[in-house]
């Protein structure tokens, strides 16, 4: 019996090397799928079928989110028994289609993790905390530098961010989701082949917006080392609601909602019973009718009234200029255009080009505060002045027009927020991106514009269309530059750690007083102070009308 038992234990071990068990994980005998051990239960991933990478699709990270829970924090998921198949493909609730059955992530891995656990990349999507889902393939460039993707779903719109500081709605939901998926991969992502010690986070846009939350957040310390910041950061008006009580009636105004019912309680039994799909297209309407910079249901500052840990308790400026967080390597990065794909339909569908030159002052950021209407007046006509000088918004202007949307809503605050993370020698890095090739966006009417626009640096990184062997060579070359930046910021916390035939630069740290920046075109070079005219003309504006943040207050219903 004891001879038996020794031979069982040598064929095991004897498996496991050839079909690769490494870290806890198991490759079926045909390493076309790889079954691993979560906390949950077991998932199944397949090799993907745009590259030689595994894919696990839709693993569970919560509990659906729904009924009573509907707005509250993410609970975690329920035990399986048996084999998860992870190749689940959905998205939250959006513009009338999605489930609510949506926390869930995606890991994508190398086909072979040789003894070392490899570090990993968390990228959270954008889409104005309204639409948009965790990529689910496009990994291939990013893989191949040996690290492990990580994409997650979080809630949206109203589902994520209703905000009533009450127990049934206390704000926030979407940040604390994208929380609760950090923690699971902290908890699991070794058995993946990962190192839960060498996380570094990224996102787009309103992911890009959560990143920087997310390092200044005391509820998501100590859950990532790193963190990568593309085309948005935490400080422009449309990542904070000023007024979500507010936002709250408003959209249920449209629901049906009494306006002379003052009750907030009242208030959130009435989300609770809107199906999701009805929800998300009012609250998309709603979204799209929206003119001063704000962009509806986002996150909102909360108030502390139970024990329970809120996500954000004061406004992202006061925490950034008075340095109360807890600072990591983080890169910035930012289109030479981020107007373009961020507000350029509206110009031709929404006729924001007669609308603008009429009202201008209606589509001021609603962030800065006027004592009188004359004051608001004067200071509108400076901000056309700035950019339009004495000319008719029009075609003739179309740089002008992204170029006002692109600073007010995405530069000034990169370029502000660059500066405040590098003090006290923290690393940072900063890079605009100018290259327009085949990969990044497209729109007819600004066929003309040969610059990147808002989205398109991810576009060379995760591929949302796959790069053909007749491809453009510049490119490739563009996306595997980009890739190797990121990976190597992931890898080392240097995107240029030496001097490549691929990159063949040096990229210099941000100084405090010292804004160096990597531009990256069909060539690289470093600038210093990108657009700073641009950036001090708003830092002027800001520094005397920046309206203040308070906590939600449900009492003013």
């Amino acid at each position: 019996m004891y001879r038996i038992v020794i031979v069982c234990i040598i064929t095991i071990v004897f498996i496991d090397c050839a079909d690769g068990l490494i870290n806890g994980k198991w490759l079926g005998n045909d390493a076309e799928y790889k079954d691993v051990i979560t906390s949950f239960g077991t998932v199944r991933g397949r090799v993907a079928t745009d590259g030689d990478y595994f894919a696990f699709l839709g693993i569970p990270y919560a509990e659906p989110p729904v009924g009573k829970r509907r707005f509250k924090a993410p609970f975690p998921p329920s035990p399986w028994d048996g084999v998860y198949e992870a190749n689940r493909t959905v998205m939250c609730p959006q513009n009338g289609v999605g489930q609510e059955d949506c926390l869930i992530l995606n890991i994508f891995t190398p086909t072979k993790i040789i003894n070392e656990l490899v570090p990993v990349l968390v990228y959270i999507h954008g889409g104005s905390f309204l639409i948009g889902s965790g990529p689910t393939k496009g990994m291939d460039y990013l893989i191949k530098e040996n690290i492990i993707v990580v994409t997650i779903n979080y809630r949206l719109g109203a589902l994520g961010f209703l905000c009533l500081g009450i127990d049934e709605a206390p704000g926030n939901a979407g940040m604390k989701d994208q929380v609760a998926a950090l923690e699971w991969i902290k908890r699991n992502i070794a058995n993946f082949g990962g190192d839960p010690n060498e996380v570094t986070i990224y996102g787009m846009s309103a992911g890009a917006a959560s990143v920087e939350l997310l390092v200044l957040s005391k509820m998501s310390r100590g859950l990532f080392k790193r963190a990568i910041v593309e085309s948005a950061s935490a400080r422009p008006v449309w990542v904070v609601d000023g007024n979500p009580i507010k936002t709250a009636m408003d959209v249920a105004s449209l629901l049906e909602f009494p306006k002379k019912t003052k009750n907030v309680f009242k208030l959130v039994e009435h989300y609770q019973q809107i199906p999701s799909n009805k929800l998300s297209e009012i609250n998309y309407a709603y979204y799209n009718n929206l003119i001063d910079g704000t962009f509806g249901f986002v996150p909102c500052i909360e108030r502390n009234f139970n024990e329970k840990q809120p996500f954000l308790v004061d406004a992202p400026h006061e925490i950034l200029v008075k340095e109360k967080f807890k600072k990591v390597p983080i890169m910035f990065m930012f289109a030479t255009m981020e107007g373009l794909f961020l507000r350029s339909r509206e110009y031709y569908e929404n006729n924001y080009r007669e609308r603008m030159d009429r009202n201008f002052i209606d589509f001021m950021p609603a962030d800065l505060n006027f004592d009188t209407i004359e004051i608001k007046n004067e200071i509108s006509e400076n901000v056309k002045s700035f950019y339009f000088g004495n000319k008719t918004i029009s075609n003739e202007t179309i740089v002008e027009y992204l170029n006002y949307f692109g600073d007010y809503l995405v530069l000034d605050g990169i370029l502000n927020s660059a500066e405040i993370h590098a003090r006290n020698n923290n690393p940072v890095y900063l890079m605009e991106f100018a290259y327009k090739g085949n990969m990044g966006s497209n729109e007819e009417f600004y066929k003309n514009i040969n610059v990147a626009g808002h989205g398109d640096i991810v576009k060379h990184a995760i591929l949302n269309q796959p790069l053909q062997n007749e491809v453009n060579e510049k490119d490739k070359l563009t996306v595997q530059r980009v890739s190797k930046l990121i990976a190597n910021f992931v890898k080392l916390g240097n995107p240029t750690p030496t001097r490549t035939s691929l990159l063949p630069i040096i990229w210099p740290l941000v100084q405090p007083n010292n804004v160096s920046c990597l531009y990256l075109n069909h060539d690289f070079e470093v600038i210093e102070e990108p657009y700073w005219d641009r950036k001090v003309f708003w830092d002027q504006l800001y520094t005397k009308f920046r309206r203040p943040l308070r906590p939600v207050n449900p009492g003013l219903l």
